[in-house]
């Protein structure tokens, strides 16, 4: 995904039920990540690819403790 307005229209999908938790899976580069850190929910992200868990870990400390590093079943 590389359109931040469609991202940005994706993430606000997550208004109808406030109070879930959120799970993101493949997360990449985060283009979806960063407007779903904004709805002040508890966020986890899966992701496998090392170079993405680094990227993530390196510019959203926040979510350190929340990155499962596995493939997703």
């Amino acid at each position: 995904m590389k359109d931040l307005s469609v991202a940005r229209a994706i993430a606000d999908t997550v208004d109808v039920c406030p109070d879930l938790p959120l799970l993101e899976v493949g997360p990449g580069m985060s283009v979806l990540t960063q407007y779903l850190l904004t709805k002040g929910r508890a966020l986890k992200v899966a992701e496998l690819d090392f170079e993405s868990v680094e990227y993530l870990r390196r510019n959203f400390p926040q979510l350190e403790e929340h990155i499962i590093e596995d493939d997703f079943f």
